[in-house]
């Protein structure tokens, strides 16, 4: 419909101040109840206004504009243009309410076209649907970032909800009682009850993505009311950004800093020189009032991060949820099919978090956890023949449990741990380069020394390194060849 012009008077509205203004009789035939209009009077004073009947067919004027340009009894000019969408503001808590005469029902998932400002945007929402005092009310959340703003709001497509293109036995179970929707081939928006929806990957799989999940269960945050990380080394706090932003496609994230001061006494120096050194080497910009500064008397500590200890954060606890569900199917998955590259991968992952190698003359590693989790690495290890032991500390203070994984087995598995072990911590990568190199295994298997245990030849000879012959098989010549490229490999740590 093209604009209309007309004149009319603008009489009362309510006790409250409100004006009306009845649209002539000649053209009233053009309009219908509830529609939405701009309007604009005397040119210069413009609402948005719906059809209503009051005593014959017009538009309410705001009263702190009735008000305001004193309109009552006065002859007004009137342009009238039909808006195509409604026009309504947005609530405190972020949610909108949808004229009931739209086609739409509970739990319907549709796109919503946004105009604010004279800015576009799209936003895709659930509907909830209830009744009160008999009358239908139609209301989706769009986010507290537009709360207070007033818009017009055209809805769009409604999608088909919880309905994949391509069977995926994979998010089949992932996105069990949760509402989605596919946006296209590689998206999907997910939402659960009132949490904050998120874009997830669908092209995702798990060997690409265990040993991220194996750092999330060793420095994840899997309770609680969000999802966050934490980072010892510039090389984790990429790492995890990275891995993060192609699960969830729509990552919103924040970040803080704590960091241990033995003798820096210009704080604010310090909080500059961090924030300096975190952008370089990250790219991500920390604000002042986000670093937490923690005083010592301790000159050394051998686990003290020398730039502090990144977090990184999601406040929707839904990325927290989807994390979780990811977690434990891929533990589900090594149970039931013992790949141990899987496995391994998963192994990596916690021992970037947890892991250490404490012995000056031993190279074995060690994983710190707690009396629950224990279980679960434990049965990754059994499951996958990855030899390993659990040593219990007896302390009613901490709740601390070690799964220790021997120097040999590393050596073992050398082949397929080389590129992964410690990957992104390069001070305790370079510790177990120092300490492996070390050890009589590894001596022994690079002719460094002649002649070893019989104890250590006869583990060399079942496992298929020799052959029975004080000779290296053709499995063993690819351990030795691994293990001298782990060990030489230059490591440059910060």
């Amino acid at each position: 419909m093209d604009k209309i012009k007309f004149e009319a008077i603008a009489t009362k509205g309510n006790n409250k101040g409100a004006g009306f203004i009845r649209i002539p009789l000649q053209i009233r035939n053009k309009f219908s109840i509830k529609d939405q209009y701009k309007i604009r009077l005397n040119s210069k004073i413009i609402f948005y206004s719906k059809i209503r009947n009051y005593r014959g067919n017009g538009i309410f004027i705001p009263t702190d504009l009735n008000i305001k340009n004193k309109l009552y009894k006065q002859k007004v000019e009137v342009q009238m243009e039909k808006i195509n969408g409604f026009f309504t503001k947005v609530g405190s808590d972020g949610r909108i309410y949808i004229p009931n005469f739209y086609n739409l029902k509970n739990k319907d998932i549709i796109l919503i076209n946004i105009t604010i400002n004279k800015n576009n945007f799209k936003k895709i929402c659930v509907v909830n649907s209830t009744k009160r005092k008999k009358t239908k009310e139609l209301m989706c959340m769009l986010g507290k970032g537009l709360s207070g703003k007033k818009g017009i709001f055209k809805i769009g497509k409604k999608f088909d909800r919880n309905k994949l293109t391509k069977s995926s036995k994979l998010f089949k179970k992932l996105l069990i009682n949760f509402n989605f929707v596919e946006i296209n081939k590689n998206n999907i928006l997910v939402f659960y009850g009132n949490h904050n929806p998120f874009t997830l990957n669908k092209k995702i799989n798990l060997n690409e993505f265990a040993h991220y999940l194996g750092c999330y269960f060793s420095d994840g945050t899997k309770k609680g009311n969000h999802w966050a990380m934490s980072a010892s080394t510039f090389e984790q706090a990429n790492y995890f950004k990275e891995k993060h932003k192609k699960i969830i496609l729509d990552s919103n994230i924040a970040i803080s800093l704590t960091y241990t001061n033995y003798q820096e006494k210009d704080l604010e120096l310090l909080k500059n020189k961090l924030i300096k050194k975190w952008s370089k080497k990250t790219g991500l910009i920390l604000k002042n009032k986000k670093i937490r500064i923690i005083k010592t008397k301790t000159k050394y500590a051998p686990n003290r991060n020398p730039y502090g200890s990144l977090r990184i954060r999601e406040d929707r606890k839904l990325v927290q949820i989807y994390y979780n569900r990811l977690l434990n199917h891929l533990l589900n998955t090594i149970y039931k099919e013992n790949d141990k590259v899987l496995a391994f991968n998963f192994i990596c992952g916690v021992m970037e978090g947890d892991g250490c190698v404490n012995s000056k003359t031993h190279s074995h590693i060690i994983i710190s956890t707690n009396s629950s989790e224990i279980e679960i690495l434990k049965k990754v290890c059994d499951k996958n023949n990855i030899k390993s032991s659990v040593r219990r500390w007896e302390n009613d203070k901490y709740d601390r449990v070690d799964l220790v994984i021997g120097s040999l087995e590393i050596i073992k598995n050398i082949s397929i741990l080389k590129d992964k072990l410690f990957k992104y911590y390069p001070k305790r990568r370079k510790i177990l380069q120092e300490r492996l190199g070390n050890t009589g295994c590894a001596k022994f298997l690079l002719g460094k020394n002649k002649k070893t245990s019989n104890w250590l030849i006869g583990q060399l000879n079942q496992y298929k390194i020799l052959d029975g012959k004080g000779n290296l098989t053709k499995f063993g010549k690819k351990v030795r060849k691994d293990l001298k490229e782990f060990l030489e490999k230059p490591v440059t740590v910060e």
